[in-house]
Order: structure tokens, then sequence, then C-alpha cells
């Protein structure tokens, strides 16, 4: 059996965390205020919308590495329905920076986008929120302003405010922290611990969970959960042993003479408040010529993680009503899915069609030239067409929205490309409401120039309602824009 480690890549980084991504620690902001707004209103269902008034921002870099982007916004919303923030990377001359990686390829390729306000308060029509873009500063070091502006649920945005980023204070071992990691944060190797907090010799990385699965097609895949207090992962050696736990050399390029006895993955940013989760998907024959694999991580400073060890097995099986892992740690049987399917919340595996039939009755309706804003999150229920995403994803988290003709169509187009979207997107259009896409009308992923949005163009198309999945590229969703354009 032949295994090429070129086949060997990262199908998937941390789940639930994405590159772009809400919350903060209480959602504070200090600073000047400003009476900045947008004066255009456009008129939703009958109503009035008014756009947003951003009155304070605030940018700073924060994190346990310094690597993380920190806004908190203030503002006013007389319709309390502002849901996200618009955000430009500017450097010291007001020129953009490509710092964002918007489909998680590695690749900064994106100076802008959309962030989706967590954790939001609310006093009358004031609100008060911070959003975090991870890794800004592992990227590029020239981010020093940001154009801000917030977003509302219908797609008005306030007038944009520059601020310069304010940098994080760097302390020394005994030193106090701030254990929010938004003030400062602790030296490299050191991490921020204690009632009160002070820096302190950095912890060694451990790998809670590893899993090592035959596929029935292609290689295995191998899954790894774990955590990492300092954030400062850096790599993950594999290491191959005989089923006696001695270490072997295995034919790596198919050869036929064992050239390969141990590999490192480059693990860097991998690490998020704390926790860490990767999916490999290796090249075929790993689970013939390994007979146990063994996991060890390090951070930057040197420390490593006790050893994990798993040996190749089929991916376990869970039947209706058992607990599930959204991760890939297990799955479920045929016709069900890991429902609710959201991180935290108690994930047990389902029957699919009824969950099916209340997302469609339940979705928004989208008329021509109009626009919707939503949230992809969940388990998932429809996967896109085979073909349409480079590796064919599945499982990945969705949204449904009803597209709705009053009559025959010469051409819609159909877009995620806008300030309301956080992800990398895939687009298809089924009719009604069907078990699976085999009969999906359209389907479209990237298009150029959109950072991991979609467009979807469909032709002749009669009077009726469509059911248009909004689909995850990536492990996790997040916030979308989805307009239609109809001729």
């Amino acid at each position: 059996m032949r295994f090429v480690m070129a086949g060997l890549m990262v199908g998937a980084v941390l789940t639930g965390c994405p590159v772009i991504s809400g919350g903060g620690s209480d959602g504070s902001v200090s600073g000047t205020e400003s009476d900045a707004g947008s004066s255009t209103v456009v008129t939703v269902d009958g109503g009035t919308a008014y756009p947003p008034q951003l009155t304070l921002a605030d940018a700073r870099v924060s994190g346990r590495t310094g690597r993380d982007l920190r806004i908190a916004v203030k503002g006013k919303d007389r319709n309390l329905d502002a849901v996200a923030v618009f955000v430009r990377l500017l450097d010291a001359s007001g020129g953009q920076v490509l710092a964002i990686d918007t489909n998680h390829d590695g690749l900064a390729e994106a100076s802008e986008g959309s962030v989706l306000i967590d954790n939001k308060k609310w006093v009358t029509e004031v609100v008060t929120g911070s959003v975090t873009i991870r890794s800004v500063f592992a990227r590029s070091a020239e981010v020093m302003q940001v154009g801000v502006s917030l977003v509302d649920a219908s797609g008005l945005q306030s007038d944009e405010q520059v601020v310069s980023v304010t940098d994080q204070l760097v302390r020394a071992m005994g030193e106090n922290c701030d254990s929010t990691f938004v003030e400062d944060r602790c030296e490299p190797g050191l991490g921020c611990r204690g009632t009160p907090s002070v820096c302190a010799e950095g912890l060694a990385p451990q790998i809670g969970r590893l899993a090592f699965y035959r596929n029935a097609t292609g290689g295995p895949t191998i899954l790894i959960e774990g955590t990492e207090p300092e954030d400062d992962l850096a790599t993950i050696r594999f290491q191959f042993q005989n089923a006696s736990g001695a270490p072997i050399s295995i034919d790596s390029d198919g050869d036929g003479t064992p050239d390969l006895s141990s590999f490192d993955h480059d693990a860097l940013e991998l690490a998020v408040d704390g926790a860490f989760f990767l999916r490999l998907q290796s090249g075929e024959g790993l689970d013939v010529q390994v007979p146990k694999l063994v996991a060890i991580p390090s951070d930057g400073a040197g420390h490593a993680g006790t050893p994990k060890i798993a040996a190749p097995m089929a991916i376990p099986v869970r039947n209706a009503g058992q607990a599930c892992d959204i991760r890939g740690f297990d799955t479920c049987a045929p016709n069900l899915t890991c429902s609710p399917g959201i991180p935290g919340a108690t994930n047990k595996c389902a029957t699919a069609s009824p969950l099916r039939t209340a997302q469609c009755t339940a979705a928004p309706i989208l008329l021509a030239g109009g626009m919707v804003t939503g949230f992809a999150e969940g388990g998932s229920l429809w996967d896109a067409p085979s073909g349409c995403s480079t590796n064919d994803p599945k499982g990945r988290p969705e949204a449904v929205v009803k597209l709705r003709l009053t009559e025959r169509a010469t051409k819609v187009t159909l877009s995620t490309a806008g300030a309301g979207t956080s992800f990398d997107t895939t687009l298809y259009v089924m009719p009604e409401c069907p078990n699976d896409s085999r009969d999906a009308l359209g389907c479209s992923d990237d298009f150029p120039g959109a950072a991991g949005a979609s467009q979807l163009v469909i032709e002749d198309l009669p009077a009726g309602d469509y059911l248009v999945v909004v689909d995850s590229f990536d492990l996790a969703g997040g916030a979308f824009q989805l307009t239609a354009v109809v001729e």
C-alpha cells in the first residue's frame, strides 16, 4: 500500500474560533466620543430602518501572544439591530494592509471584513461591545490604524471612524498581569496565572484526545484536541510505532524503501484562548503502515507535552438520542445529524428529516432586490453538491433562506459579498425542501476578488419559492449577508 507524505494536509483549524470572531472581556469602551453617523434611511417591510451611529471606537493589540486585534465600540441605534462591525486595517499613512485570512488557507488575502458583535449590551438605544480579529499581528506588523463602522441587520452602516492601534504592555516574571490579556500580556514563555494573577513559567501544551480514523475511501483522518494555556503552540511531532510500541520507519514516497520515522506539523497560531484543535487528512495507506501513531505537542519556549498514542480504528457511530461530538470524534448513523451542533451545548444524534422541515419552515424570505442577514451555525443538514467546493467538505454548519420569485426571472444573482459576511461561504439553490443537494439548481464557492464570498447566477427561473443554502467551507460558520438581484 502506497503512502505519499505530500498527501498529508490540514483540513481544518480550531472549531468555533474563526479568524474573525465576536466577544471580548466586558464590552467596556473608553476614549473620546463622537456623534458621527450616516443620514441614509431605508424602508424595510413597511417600516423605517435608520443606520446606526458609531460614537466611540478603541483598537488595541491583545491576546496571550499579542497576535490579536481587539476593537471595542459604543454606538446608538434607533432600530436596536446593530449586529456587526465593519473593519478596515490600515498602515500609518492610511493604506490598507492585507492581514486577514478569510478562507483559512494560511495566507492573508483581505484588508477588511465584517465582524459579528457578540456579548452586546444595550441601554435604551445605546449599544456597547467588542470584537476580536485573530492573528492580525502575526501576519503583518504594519497595521497601525483601523477604520471602524457599525453595521445593522438591514446592512446599513454608520460613518467610519479611523482610530490608532494601542500597543499592549508586556510583563516580566513575577509582575502582575491582566488575566483577560487586553491591557497587557506576559513575556514569551510565561503564563498569566493565580489570584492575584502574575506572570509565571509557562505550562506545556497537552493533548486531551487523539483519534486515528480509517476511511472507506482515501487516507485516514487524524484529529487532535488539546490545551495550551499560553497560546504559543509551535509544533506537533508525529512518530510511528509498531504494534509493540517500538519505533519504525515507513515508505513515504512509494519506492519500496522505508525512509520516514517522524515528521513535524507546524502548529503556529493553532492555539486560541487556551485550547487547540487540528484535523489532518493523510495520504492513503498511512493506517496500513502505522500500527500506532504518536503525537507530541511543543510550544515556542521548548515545553513538550505528554506523548499521546492512537491506533487506527473505525470512527465510532452513534445512534438516535446518543451524545455526539461536533468536531468529528464520532459520527451519527445514516439519516441522523448531531443536533443542535453548537459548541458547549448538549449535542445528540437526531433524525435529520424533521429538522430539515423545521429549518425550511423558519427560513427568512428573500425577495427580488432584497437582502437577508443571518448566522450559519449548528449541525449540518445539507452538504454542497459534489465538486462545488475544493475537497468537498462535509458536515459544515449552514443557514437557509427562502428565495421568493413572484414571476419568472431571466437571471437571478445571489451573493454573500458584503459587510455582513464574516466567513468563507458556499452557495447552492434547491427546489422546495429536499433531503439532499443532488437536484441543486446551481452551486458556487469562491469567486475572484471576493475573499471567500460566493456569487451564484441562475438563468431562466420560474416563479416560486426556492431554498438557498449558505454553507460554510470551514468547521466554523459565522454571520452572513445574502443579496438577490433579479432580472
